[in-house]
């Protein structure tokens, strides 16, 4: 159904978009989850590279394809060793693919993508009976996986986002959101910012993970993920909101000014959606309020200063 709303918002609804408020980001696009509405549009269909963000496909066609195998295990060869952001995966470790996906979506890890990728699309050639570059294969199913929610111009080299093929607009960056952000499978990985993971292998041991999405944990932030370069000053970031009314918004800035822009620019997006959009605003019946995760405590588990993925 949302791929549905995604696909004739531009149609549909874009004559009830306006211009958000001032931000440093050279794209935004806003977007009512729940009804397909585009709330605000700036530059929407300029293409920007991705990098992390790249990792919500790679999640959702992990959910399509295995959401219900994610205690199955995967020994991680050297192969899955990646630059850039990593989960601290090391060879002959086994990690579950539910661990895997924290460490994807949480500290945006490059290798924990390739570990994914390699098993899925692995599982995806053994289904389809045939041979092939599980790797390859997994990142068709990427593109497919796009096409098929109303990406249209959404393009995919590989499942972390290094490569500059990675290619997104806005408006397809929220046409995707809009689904991922609101699978009920996905969701409770964003609830808990610090999470401990027991590693098996060789080098068996307790690790643990903290977020380095900075928004995560604030007020009725459901979810967010981030997409950097630093060399090259790029920071995007992407995100789902629920409302007063309770309906999920999702929000994307690409090429915000700088790391703390992004989390400014969101926030005086978030701020304003109410005021501009009244209906946002009226409180949500009780009954609809989601359950609250009890997360270790800042005292418990002290979070580290966070990076830029």
């Amino acid at each position: 159904m949302a791929a549905i709303f995604a696909i004739l918002a531009p149609s549909a609804f874009a004559q009830l978009a306006t211009s958000p408020p001032q931000v440093t980001a050279s794209s935004v696009f806003v977007m009512n989850a729940e009804t397909g509405q585009v709330l605000y549009a700036k530059a929407e269909n300029r293409p920007f590279r991705l990098h992390s963000i790249t990792k919500l496909v790679t999640a959702h066609v992990l959910m399509q394809r295995m959401g219900d195998r994610l205690s199955e295990e995967v020994t991680v060869t050297p192969a899955y060793v990646a630059s850039g952001s990593t989960a601290g995966l090391r060879a002959g470790d086994v990690w579950t693919l539910e661990n895997l996906l924290a460490g994807m979506l949480l500290v945006s890890g490059n290798d924990a993508s390739l570990a994914i990728a390699d098993r899925v699309g692995r599982a995806i050639l053994a289904d389809e009976k045939k041979r092939g570059n599980a790797k390859t294969r997994f990142v068709q199913e990427m593109r497919n996986a796009a096409a098929e929610l109303g990406a249209k111009t959404a393009r995919f080299a590989d499942p972390h986002g290094l490569s500059p093929a990675n290619v997104a607009t806005a408006r397809d960056v929220g046409t995707l959101a809009a689904t991922v952000f609101r699978d009920p499978r996905l969701l409770p990985v964003y609830e808990c910012k610090r999470r401990l993971f027991d590693i098996g292998g060789p080098a068996a041991r307790t690790i643990t993970l903290d977020s380095t999405i900075e928004i995560l944990g604030e007020d009725n932030i459901l979810a967010a993920k981030t997409g950097s370069h630093v060399g090259n000053n790029i920071y995007n970031l992407v995100v789902a909101w629920r409302a007063p009314n309770g309906q999920t918004i999702v929000a994307v800035v690409l090429g915000s000014a700088d790391h703390a822009a992004r989390y400014s620019d969101m926030r005086a997006l978030l701020a304003v959606l109410p005021q501009d959009f009244p209906d946002l605003a009226v409180p949500a019946d009780a009954a609809q309020d989601r359950k609250v995760t009890t997360c270790p405590s800042a005292e418990q588990l002290p979070i580290p200063p966070t990076g830029t993925p």
